[in-house]
């Protein structure tokens, strides 16, 4: 119905997703950094429909969490083992995490999970 009514990329999660305009992604990545402390924000893509849209995908802002390789294998696994599990992906021994695949409304729920597990 949503898309009858051409309000599928305010209404639909996924779209609402796709269609966040990347200075808002930055503005949020900038946010969860700040909250966070020690990590960056850097440049990033995004594979739509978990990769599996053939050349789907968007430029985004990811957060990375440094520490090396076991720490950051520690905190992905304590993150996906949260009462509500975040998932991030593991590249170049940081933990990067990407706002666009989170709903704004959802931040304060990453950021608690993120705070329990890194402090």
């Amino acid at each position: 119905m949503h898309y009858l009514k051409e309000e599928a990329t305010q209404k639909i999660p996924v779209w609402r997703m796709i269609a966040a305009p990347l200075k808002d992604i930055e503005k949020r990545a900038g946010r969860w950094a700040k909250s966070l402390g020690d990590v960056k924000v850097i440049d990033g893509e995004t594979m739509v429909g978990g990769g599996s849209l053939p050349g789907g995908s968007l430029p985004t802002k990811l957060v990375a969490i440094g520490g090396g390789s076991k720490k950051v294998q520690s905190i992905s696994r304590q993150l996906r083992l949260s009462e509500v599990p975040v998932i991030g992906r593991i590249e170049k021994d940081r933990l990067l995490l990407d706002p666009r695949t989170v709903l704004p409304e959802e931040d304060e729920i990453v950021l608690k999970a993120l705070h329990e597990v890194i402090g």
